[in-house]
């Protein structure tokens, strides 16, 4: 190796987690020494998460947003990563995030169904299947929430199904790697349409439960790190060097009329834990 590729890998291997402008300087903190971990050489490898949003009629026909309910033109949360007991860890998320629906919810207008979330194929089949067909894959993780209208058919029951999907393995598959693998993601990009710039009015909420069950969160405002203002104001890159586990959270609210959006994430380097425990037992 060259002087000035040992000079650079040692740049970038430089662990930046107490940095003063830090923004998950409470989530690292919490995380203790696992922050400072010494990992695998540096990969390349990207790993971009789909999110889509869609509404749905009893009968499984999707609803346009123009003849959306004007109750509905809200904003829905998103969880991402959460203990591989999603049930768990997406609990704690909904706490984190603290959603509210508008005043009309309680005049008449009720979610139902509010907690069918998990991995399609694998923990949701059947009930929702005639939703989840339309627009899922085996793997992809499902949330969705029904609500029951004092409208006319076919908008006297909505459903919102919102859904993650791994354009690399299943998403459930991603989820379970956080078991025998701690990840490090060196940034994190997200790729909203033009039309949906708005989306980054929206915090990124980060949180970490630890094993005593304390929550440690930070939020982090997409709109300070966006690429461009005048060609890539869709596009915000986040330097988050943070490594994902199955403690770590991450949620945010989507936007009604936002459909659809990406995240890349930029894996900085993977280290499998049980070879590391196996090392340190030697």
């Amino acid at each position: 190796m060259r002087h000035y590729e040992k000079t650079l890998l040692s740049h970038l291997q430089q662990d930046n987690s107490q940095g003063k402008n830090d923004p998950l300087a409470d989530v690292k903190n919490a995380m203790g020494e696992i922050a400072y971990s010494a990992g695998n050489p540096l990969t390349k490898t990207e790993i971009t998460l789909q999110i889509q949003l869609r509404y749905f009629d009893h009968a499984g026909v999707e609803v346009a947003l123009g003849t959306l309910p004007l109750f509905m033109q809200t904003s829905y949360p998103v969880y991402l990563f959460g203990l591989t007991d999603f049930y768990g860890g997406y609990c704690r998320e909904r706490n984190l995030i603290n959603t509210v629906y508008p005043s009309s919810l309680r005049n008449g207008v009720l979610p139902k169904d509010f907690e069918q979330w998990g991995i399609f194929g694998y923990t949701l089949t059947g009930y929702v299947n005639a939703f989840l067909n339309a627009v899922s894959e085996f793997g992809d993780f499902t949330y969705y929430t029904g609500f029951a209208t004092a409208l006319a058919p076919p908008l006297n029951e909505i459903g919102v199904l919102v859904k993650v999907h791994c354009n690399n393995v299943a998403y459930g598959t991603f989820l379970n790697s956080f078991v025998s693998d701690l990840i490090t993601i060196n940034s994190m990009r997200l790729i909203v349409p033009i039309a949906n710039v708005n989306q980054f009015l929206n915090p990124l909420i980060f949180g970490y439960q630890t094993l005593f069950g304390k929550t440690f969160a930070d939020n982090v405002d997409p709109r300070q790190y966006i690429t461009s203002t005048d060609f890539q104001q869709q596009i915000c890159d986040i330097p988050i060097n943070l490594p994902i586990d199955k403690a770590v959270m991450l949620g945010f609210q989507l936007n009604y009329d936002c459909q659809n959006m990406s995240i890349v994430l930029f894996v900085e380097k993977v280290e499998p834990l049980t070879h590391k425990q196996n090392i340190n037992k030697r």
